[in-house]
Formats: structure tokens, sequence, C-alpha cells
């Protein structure tokens, strides 16, 4: 069985929303600039009112 692995929203913890105005166009599994930063290591943190903080810590 091949499943498909949902992207998570990093901001809720579900599924990423199909009509979600920052995913990407071009990839049917979902995603967006958020979910790229946190596959790259940073840490996603709501700021309220809509403003989203990313927060990269090097690793040493």
């Amino acid at each position: 069985m091949n499943r498909v692995k949902d992207v998570i929203c990093p901001l809720d913890g579900k599924p990423c929303e199909k009509d979600c105005p920052d995913r990407y166009i071009d990839h049917p599994g979902g995603g967006c600039f958020l979910t790229t930063a946190q596959e790259l290591g940073t840490k996603i943190i709501d700021l309220g009112g809509g403003d989203v903080g990313v927060l990269l810590t090097p690793k040493r």
C-alpha cells in the first residue's frame, strides 16, 4: 500500500487546508513557506493576529 503522508501545518498541527492562501499551488500534497521553513529546521512561532515568526537556531 502506498499512502501519501499529509503535510502538517505548523500553526494548528492539522493537515494543510485546501483553501489556505499560503499553500503552494503546484504541490497537490500541500505545504507552504512555513512547512518548508520547518523542514529546514526552524521553529515556527504564532505571534497572533495573523503574524508568524520563524526562528533559526544554529546547531553547534
